[in-house]
């Protein structure tokens, strides 16, 4: 057997409030629900969905807790293309969603945007090039914050 990673099943995110985040989240990236998660008392407090264009999951968790706590947090990355980018600039203008603008970034080009509850949603279109001045001698990305766009 060879121990390996064949891709991501899932991306959880933790939320405030589920009916609003359920809305945000199916109005901005075009869900379609999969299934629900409920607890001990039948109160629905988990959502996933699959991701469209992707096989990829998406699952929301009701846990005000850990939402606070991962406000202003940046813990993934959603790939697209350069030209995607752009149909993502448009979409979030549409929807009136702020959001940074596209910069040149570690390996191609990204842009971000804060859910409802602040955590930061990166999209990433790669290329092969990572820019001298975001690596040191080992070719590492030193990450920052993408610039015009504030944190939760």
């Amino acid at each position: 057997m060879d121990a390996a990673v064949s891709g991501v099943h899932h991306v959880k995110i933790w939320v405030k409030d589920l009916a609003r985040s359920h809305a945000w989240y199916e109005q901005v990236f075009r869900l379609r629900l999969r299934t629900r998660f409920e607890d001990g008392d039948g109160v629905v407090r988990g959502m996933a969905f699959d991701l469209p264009g992707t096989d990829v999951q998406l699952a929301l968790r009701e846990d005000p807790v850990l939402a606070t706590a991962l406000s202003g947090a940046d813990p993934f990355a959603l790939q697209t293309t350069r030209e995607g980018l752009d149909a993502w600039t448009a979409h979030l203008d549409a929807l009136g969603i702020p959001h940074s603008p596209v910069i040149r970034a570690s390996a191609g080009h990204a842009m971000g945007f804060p859910d409802p509850d602040g955590l930061q949603i990166r999209l990433y279109a790669p290329d092969d090039e990572i820019p001298a001045a975001q690596t040191g001698p080992e070719r590492v990305y030193r990450p920052g914050p993408l610039p015009g766009f504030a944190r939760g």
